[in-house]
């Protein structure tokens, strides 16, 4: 794979090429400046013990410098092609995609918070308990806000963004819609980088063969247009991994932008497209944005070191490793809890094909991956076949992450191997158009095209239709309990029912016991715990004082959803200890004399 993605002369753009390389340079640029601002800032925040407006308003304008040394840095040697008109509808259809998607990822309507993705009801809770806890000026490294007695084991580097930005004045809801568009902006600038059209297609419309059934509900004559990936465990990638997966926001763009860099260095020992330094400073960092992304990113990394065109090439691609290993482990035992995360690692074979019960082994794979899989198991033979270096330097590690991600499950849920999976999928998407679709007739290309990409599509807009609507929580209940716990200690502890959308949740406030969902998922064993909340929220007699006590908690909350949860309660404590505030439909309760 020697070809470079230029278009030919003929195509070339009318713009000036400085002004096309300003362009192209920029969105690398502002990954390099969050990733920057991210590293200063928990830096400071370990320094100042806690997230304040200087250390704050400080990492930021640092991440703009970098940002800035980095664009004066950027190589200008790179000829910018021409973009063909098919190209353009995919960059408009992806402008068009983010901006539906992030615009109403969480809005007001009918005095209710309201939300578009379905996927986001569990995850937009926790990522905003997440953004206001950081941003509270708690103690670093905190404590986890959704269980007792366990440090924050979550790589939060797009949250702890969006928290600087917070602390810095702007508020938590406006943050989560303008970092998702500028995300959204920099991985289509990153997809078009590593592998123009093709590699944003494969993104956007990434699917197998289950849309094609919507032909039969075409020629029935109705008017449908169904969401076939919804069912599927190999889901539209946009909207069930970009969308709610904050940590791509900024990982995502900035391991793209690092294959394509890697690309030119370590597979044709050509100069980089970013600065030295900016390509350490992402790599390094990656831990801190999404664990799963810097495996990934490794393994690709040790392939192209493997198929390295000399041995100067190789020795390069070391030294960039060993500079990157102190500082990498160091991210990772960060938020790892010392390496403490119960990642749930396990045996998996067949990966989520047990999930499609009655399912043919042979169409669970067609049916998720379709001829998208076919194409990439031909191009390994060609390129095995013809010995071509380049394409196997990426396409060889890509299919053995695929390979593993189908015989390991690298999380509780098996599910999660998406993440993993992500990558091998982008990572082949230009060896596949140019190693087998470029060389065909533009008709045999348009028919593959239409085959790889119909579900996807299908899934995309369908997902993104006016049928979305889903209500997260009542904006009083929310507005009343932020009033009641204003003046209350930003590191208290609470004692309330673990459901996603409560109130103290939403507000950034820790709780003795989260969402199960998302406990489990995190590979957090938080069951005695949750026994424990149980017999103090019941007031079981005999039990309930040790149990506040088990779980440190400093203030127990009960209103609606307590009610709901455990209606049988004798609310014991409710004579013994003070009320600490009260709202319309609350009462916050003082347990620190007991625990304490």
């Amino acid at each position: 794979m020697s070809s470079h993605f230029e278009a030919p002369a003929a195509h070339r753009a009318t713009l000036p090429l400085d002004s096309q390389r300003s362009v192209l340079n920029l969105f690398p640029c502002l990954v390099i400046a969050a990733f920057a601002a991210v590293a200063l800032g928990l830096a400071l925040a370990f320094v100042c013990h806690g997230l304040s407006l200087a250390p704050a308003v400080t990492a930021l304008l640092g991440g703009v410098v970098a940002g800035g040394i980095a664009f004066r840095q950027m190589p200008r040697g790179t000829t910018p092609a021409r973009v063909h008109p098919v190209e353009w509808a995919l960059l408009a259809i992806f402008a068009c995609a983010s901006l539906r998607a992030f615009l109403w990822l969480l809005y007001a309507k009918d005095n209710e918070l309201h939300i578009l993705s379905p996927n986001n009801l569990g995850d937009l809770p926790l990522h905003l308990d997440f953004i206001r806890y950081l941003a509270s000026g708690v103690p670093f490294w905190p404590e986890s806000p959704i269980l007792t007695g366990e440090p924050l084991k979550y790589p939060i580097g797009a949250d702890f963004f969006n928290s600087l930005l917070l602390a810095a004045g702007l508020p938590a809801e406006r943050g989560l819609v303008w970092v998702g568009l500028a995300g959204a902006a920099a991985t289509a600038a990153a997809l078009w980088r590593w592998g123009r059209g093709f590699a944003l297609a494969a993104f956007l419309f990434g699917g197998g063969l289950a849309g094609f059934a919507w032909i039969q509900i075409a020629f029935s004559g109705r008017v449908y247009l169904p969401d076939y990936q919804a069912e599927a465990t190999w889901k539209n990638l946009f909207l069930a991994l970009f969308v709610t997966q904050r940590g791509l926001l900024l990982a995502l763009p900035a391991g793209l932008f690092l294959l394509a860099d890697w690309r030119n260095r370590f597979l044709r020992g050509e100069r980089g497209l970013l600065p030295s330094w900016a390509v350490l400073l992402l790599y390094a960092t990656m831990p801190l944005h999404n664990v799963h992304a810097f495996l990934a990113l490794s393994v690709m990394l040790a392939g192209m070191f493997a198929f390295a065109p000399d041995r100067a090439t190789r020795l390069r691609a070391l030294v960039f490793v060993a500079c990157a290993l102190v500082p990498a482990t160091l991210c990772a035992w960060i938020v790892t809890g010392g390496f403490s995360a119960g990642g749930g690692v396990h045996l998996q074979l067949g990966w989520m094909q047990h999930s499609e019960k009655g399912v043919p082994a042979w169409w669970f794979w067609l049916r998720n991956f379709g001829l998208y899989l076919v194409l990439w198991i031909v191009l390994l033979v060609v390129a095995l076949f013809r010995r071509q270096r380049e394409t196997l330097g990426i396409v060889l590690p890509a299919t053995l992450l695929f390979l593993a991600c189908c015989v390991v499950s690298f999380a509780v849920w098996p599910w999660d191997n998406t993440k993993m999976l992500l990558w091998a999928w982008l990572a082949v998407a230009p060896c596949i158009w140019l190693g087998l679709l470029a060389p065909m007739h533009w008709l045999g290309r348009a028919v593959v095209c239409v085959v790889l990409f119909f579900t996807g599509a299908l899934s995309l807009f369908a997902g993104l239709d006016s049928r979305h609507d889903y209500k997260l929580v009542d904006l009083d209940l929310v507005e009343n309990a932020a009033g009641a716990v204003q003046g209350l200690d930003a590191n208290a502890r609470f004692a309330c029912a673990p459901e996603y959308w409560h109130p103290l949740i939403m507000l950034g406030r820790k709780v003795a016991v989260g969402y199960d969902g998302h406990l489990w998922s995190h590979g957090l064993k938080y069951q005695d715990k949750m026994r424990d909340l149980d017999a103090l929220m019941d007031a079981d007699e005999g039990e309930w004082e040790q149990a506040a006590q088990r779980l440190h908690v400093d203030y127990l909350y009960w209103g609606a959803p307590e009610e709901e949860r455990w209606p049988g309660s004798d609310k014991t404590w409710s004579t013994r200890f003070p009320v600490a505030a009260k709202g319309e439909d609350f009462t916050i309760y003082d347990l620190r004399s007991a625990t304490r």
